[in-house]
């Protein structure tokens, strides 16, 4: 609701109409009595107009640098939020890399305590047989880890395409001989 307000600045008295709070009229009327009382004391022969129309362009000067500091601080705000979204985005692929990693290494606790089992089986004189083997060889551990998605293989293809080809051309010999390949040989 607006109210009408006298105001004494520098000893001149004005009338203004504003939605303003009289606590915000008051302290902004402070502020300018200070500075047009300041720039009369600094010049003397200074005249009540000539401090305000220097308050003005004081104001106004402060005014237009805010307004770039602004501008500078929502760009630079822009930035960050881009950076955020980058590193979410990391985080995300890191967290998917991880899950996949922890079900890879489980499977290979899993195959390795059974390729120890088999191996005291060994040095106890038991004999091996292919099934005892392909036992080994079809080992799947189950683990909460998401499946991916089609974006996060998209991801990952793009990042190790080259991986993805030399492992594709090669055919494996068994799992007791994973480091020997058909192209190693």
């Amino acid at each position: 609701m607006k109210q009408k307000y006298t105001l004494s600045i520098a000893d001149m008295e004005i009338n203004v109409i504003t939605d303003e709070p009289q606590e915000s009229v008051e302290y902004i009327v402070g502020i300018l009595d200070r500075k047009m009382r300041e720039i009369a004391l600094k010049s003397k022969r200074c005249s009540r107009n000539e401090a305000a129309l220097l308050c003005a362009l004081d104001f106004c000067a402060d005014k237009v640098k805010a307004k770039e500091q602004i501008e500078e601080l929502e760009e630079q705000v822009g930035d960050s939020l881009e950076s955020i979204r980058n590193l979410n985005e990391k985080l995300e692929y890191a967290k998917s890399s991880a899950e996949r990693l922890e079900k890879e290494r489980a499977r290979l606790e899993v195959e390795n305590s059974k390729l120890r089992s088999l191996l005291d089986d060994v040095r106890a004189g038991k004999e091996i047989t292919s099934a005892d083997i392909k036992n080994i060889e079809t080992v799947e551990v189950e683990t909460d880890a998401p499946v991916e998605d089609s974006a996060d293989a998209e991801k990952k293809e793009e990042k190790a395409p080259v991986q993805k080809k030399k492992n594709a051309s090669k055919s494996r010999v068994g799992s007791m001989f994973d480091l020997l390949t058909f192209s190693d040989i």
